[in-house]
């Protein structure tokens, strides 16, 4: 091997071939990634007469919403809430068993109307259900399980592919100017290798934390049981839930009462009913908070007693390091700039691979050419 190939031409070879056999699906990661960077306020400038409502008196508690929407879907169940954020916002119920597929449903918080509604599970361009596919896309695929790991394969060799180009592409000392400068007057070839060059070394880093963290939804079966073995990880509260046993069930409204209760400085914005189970999980985040999700998660009996509390200051290790996985992914720790930055990284992977692919097919057309003018003794 070591007659045939140096060791720079070796890593350089298995970068270009890796990178050839994942260049579709890192350009559909980073493409539907940017897209659902705000995929939220997207999916609300595509539909807004779903999100937006007038101002009414006062708001319906969710148990009349929901019953409103039972109504309407007799065999289904209600496993979530999106609580509205805003006295301008609707509700968002997310159902499960209704033999129609509509999972998703939108609802005025003051007249009970029903908005709109969806499967999110339809592949369809149309704009109700665009962004839920785009979505699909990003994380499986769109293909189910199959595509979920298929993706994660990928990501284990994007991973490899951006170590072996950082590798190559790392400057001498003293040359990093020179390493991250593109020099746009020297010819199309050196614009190209210079582009490739210092947008891979740029975002580098930042593509190694979003691919590790994307490992801990597409090979969570292997990632996780790793993680939870090195670092400690608080048990599950079941033991609580067992000793408080009850038979009355006071509903949704009384479990966020109750969460708020404990947490007054936060607001309540998404509810999972685990009613069969005994127990509601309400998501808190802070009130000045800029981004969609929280880390405050109160677990609350169906009558309304909490059962526990998850938060960052009595997290383990084990705990934080999952908690941490979709801020890092998505850049919402850093807020509304961060979430920026991220999407701006989703459309490098196409940069990266047009002028990869452009690089390599001018090595081949010199290779070509450098046959056609020796050609062979006969």
């Amino acid at each position: 091997m070591t007659a045939l190939f140096s060791q720079r031409s070796l890593w350089l070879l298995l970068h270009r071939w890796i990178g050839v056999f994942i260049l579709v699906f890192i350009v559909i990661a980073g493409l539907t990634g940017s897209a659902i960077a705000f995929w939220r306020a997207v999916d609300q400038w595509l539909n807004p007469s779903w999100y937006l409502v007038d101002v009414g008196d006062n708001p319906q508690s969710l148990k009349n919403l929901s019953e409103q929407v039972l109504q309407t879907y007799p065999t289904a169940i209600v496993h979530g809430i999106i609580l509205a954020r805003n006295e301008q916002s609707s509700v968002i119920f997310y159902l499960a068993g209704e033999p129609s597929g509509i999972d998703e449903v939108f609802i005025d918080p003051y007249t009970a109307q029903r908005l709109g509604h969806r499967d999110i599970d339809r592949t369809s361009l149309a704009r109700s259900h665009l962004m839920p596919f785009v979505y699909r896309l990003h994380y499986s695929l769109g293909l189910g399980t199959f595509g979920k790991y298929l993706l994660g394969i990928v990501t284990v060799l994007w991973l490899v592919v951006t170590l072996i180009g950082v590798w190559l592409a790392w400057p001498k000392k003293n040359k990093w100017k020179k390493a991250l400068s593109i020099k746009y007057t020297a010819g199309s070839s050196r614009l190209m290798f210079d582009l490739h060059r210092s947008f891979g070394l740029i975002f580098s880093v930042l593509f190694l934390l979003i691919l590790w963290t994307g490992l801990w939804w597409n090979m969570d079966v292997a990632i996780r049981p790793l993680i939870t073995s090195v670092f400690p990880v608080t048990p599950p509260f079941t033991s609580a839930l067992n000793e408080y046993r009850v038979t009355v069930d006071k509903g949704f409204d009384y479990a966020i009462e109750a969460a708020l209760e404990i947490r007054p400085d936060t607001e309540a914005y998404y509810l999972r009913n685990h009613s069969e189970k005994g127990f509601y999980t309400v998501y808190l985040r802070e009130k000045s908070s800029t981004g969609p999700y929280g880390d405050i998660f109160v677990f609350a009996s169906l009558d309304g007693t909490v059962l526990h509390i998850d938060e960052p200051q009595i997290n383990l290790s084990g705990d934080s390091y999952a908690a941490w996985q979709l801020p890092l992914h998505t850049g919402q720790f850093l807020g509304v700039p961060g979430r920026i930055i991220w999407m701006v990284a989703g459309l490098i992977p196409l940069l990266l691979s047009i002028t990869g692919v452009m690089l390599w097919l001018r090595k081949l057309r010199l290779k070509n050419a450098k046959k056609q003018t020796f050609p062979p003794l006969v």
